[in-house]
């Protein structure tokens, strides 16, 4: 099986790319880093050579396969050259590789449908994943986009589908939008045959239970489907779905002695405008994807939160937070269990998008499998340490971190910046690792764990006594807090006689030497129990709601 740097290679020899930036340095160590997966490595100094090499290539039918362009560049600044791009080329990927996160870039250049923003110093594991992203999209594109049919299935393509749904004489469509879970798994771990063999024989059983209602399928992606029909059929289509999630349940095909199936789910939706968009909602409402499921759109379940109705408009949400600096930190008190004292704040992640506060179920997932978590920590970082300020000086103030923070080369920096800004100590502030310590895999996640050690940091480890709970590593780590697994507070609640299981986890936590925390305490009886368990910190909204703080404080 390959390793990720050998998948990331294959499809080397056809790839080119162009590298705009005014550090000759970085360039040259861009550059080496790259020819292992472009044949074809330009540089070039200033904005105004950079877009005259775009135009020689694009005027010869032969883009680049990526750009990677600074911001602040000689001759022409590197969004004018975005934008001059764009008015040639809607497609063309292009990455902006950056020494600063300013918001107001960021901001523009969403609308100018970047497909990554890299910060300087260069995280090797943020470029890796944008290149998989720009790589995936560029074989997608050519496979599916171009072709009016799906070789492998047969069906018709996105592009026709779209084409379909502009058409002004149906005034009606109903969509079937179907996800296959797990194929793109498949892809990943078993191999390109074994799935398109899989996808292959499972379309043949989708197409079978079509009765003389009519319908024609599309392949929109890898793992996304359509079944469009030209009039509404609701209830015809609710049939069918059920009938194909039931089927796949129990599909399979074996051979070479691999057996794989999967599941679907799918979304219905009826109309005209936002068919597409509106299906997708709907996509994501499913719970259980691993028994999959049929969901219809309806309007009213989508009222409450007009503003976030797909991705796009997530990251919109997210971008113009940046922008207008509405990132903002809720803190939480977390108190000391004997003397009932706030021993710290914690700060929790919101966006304030018009008159509405949203909290990180809105924008999280899409931040994180977009790569924009990087620009919301550092959102957080500053402006927890600008309004922590105003908070108790005896209490420390607590930022998240997660995995994929750690591996980011330019953390601690930044978080020294902001605290010579905003004069705080180190010894004021924890970070919290959200993601307990099974993320914290990678040698750079535990070289920053212990360089913001040495400067005097605290450390919180979230989630212990979970399944996967390493001690060795606790250990190896050392941190002042560590906070039980929520599951545990559940159970708790439910059986009292559990608060036995919860003295030992504490014990175990004061062996490895820190204190134990244990969070989401919703009633008063929770406490009592809690607090006769030997634990050190209390949270939860029985404890303290989360609280803004504002300036006239």
């Amino acid at each position: 099986m390959l390793n990720p740097i050998q998948e990331l290679q294959q499809g080397f020899e056809f790839r080119s790319v162009l590298i705009i930036d005014d550090d000759s340095t970085l360039t040259e160590s861009l550059s080496r880093i790259l020819r292992m997966f472009f044949k074809e490595c330009v540089t070039a100094s200033d904005g105004e050579e950079g877009y005259a090499l775009f135009m020689e290539r694009f005027n010869a039918s032969n883009p680049f396969t990526l750009i990677i362009t600074d911001l602040e560049l000689p001759k022409k600044g590197g969004l004018g050259v975005i934008k001059e791009i764009r008015t040639h080329s809607k497609i063309q990927p292009i990455l902006i590789l950056s020494a600063h996160d300013e918001s107001s870039f960021m901001a523009e250049a969403i609308n100018l449908d970047i497909q990554g923003y890299l910060l300087k110093p260069l995280a090797m594991p943020k470029l890796f994943d944008s290149l998989e992203k720009v790589f995936a999209m560029k074989e997608v594109e050519s496979s599916l986009s171009v072709a009016l049919t799906d070789p492998l299935t047969g069906w018709k393509t996105f592009s026709q589908l779209d084409q379909t749904l502009k058409n002004k004489e149906i005034s009606t469509f109903t969509i079937m939008y179907i996800s296959v879970n797990y194929l793109t798994n498949i892809y990943t771990l078993i191999g390109k045959d074994y799935a398109d063999e899989y996808l292959k024989e499972l379309s043949l059983v989708m197409e079978s239970l079509l009765t003389d209602q009519g319908g024609t399928f599309y392949r929109c992606s890898e793992n996304e489907f359509c079944l469009l029909f030209e009039e509404k059929k609701l209830s015809y289509a609710e049939a069918l779905g059920n009938d194909m999630v039931s089927v796949a349940r129990y599909f399979n095909i074996s051979g070479r002695g691999i057996i794989l199936n999967s599941t679907l789910s799918i979304a219905i939706a009826v109309g005209k405008e936002d068919l597409i968009v509106n299906a997708k909602r709907a996509l994501e409402t499913l719970q259980n994807i691993s028994a999959g499921g049929v969901v219809i759109y309806k309007d009213e379940n989508f009222e409450k939160y007009p503003l976030i109705a797909n991705g796009q408009n997530v990251l919109k949400l997210i971008f113009n937070a940046l922008e207008n600096e509405a990132v903002i930190p809720f803190f939480q008190s977390i108190l000391n269990a004997k003397t009932q004292k706030t021993e710290m704040y914690a700060s929790l992640i919101r966006i304030r998008g018009d008159s509405t506060i949203y909290g990180p179920e809105t924008f999280l997932k899409i931040a994180v499998d977009t790569h924009q978590m990087t620009m919301l920590t550092r959102a957080i970082i500053r402006n927890t340490l600008d309004y922590g300020r105003m908070l108790n000086p005896d209490s420390l103030i607590s930022i998240n971190l997660s995995g994929n923070d750690l591996n980011d080369d330019g953390l601690i920096p930044y978080i020294m910046f902001c605290l010579e800004k905003y004069c705080i100590s180190t010894q004021r502030v924890a970070f919290e690792i959200v993601d307990g310590v099974k993320f914290i895999t990678s040698e750079c996640a535990l070289s920053t764990i212990k360089a913001l050690q040495s400067k005097g940091f605290k450390i919180i480890i979230n989630d212990f006594g979970s399944k996967s709970c390493d001690i060795s590593l606790f250990m190896a780590i050392r941190p002042d807090y560590i906070k039980l697994h929520t599951d545990l507070t559940q159970r708790l609640e439910g059986d009292p006689h559990f608060l036995f299981i919860i003295q030992k986890l504490v014990d175990i936590i004061h062996f490895i030497g820190a204190k134990a925390i244990i969070k989401h305490l919703s009633n008063a009886h929770l406490v009592q129990l809690c607090t006769s368990s030997g634990v050190d910190c209390l949270q939860g909204y029985s404890i303290g709601l989360p609280f803004e703080v504002t300036r006239e404080e």
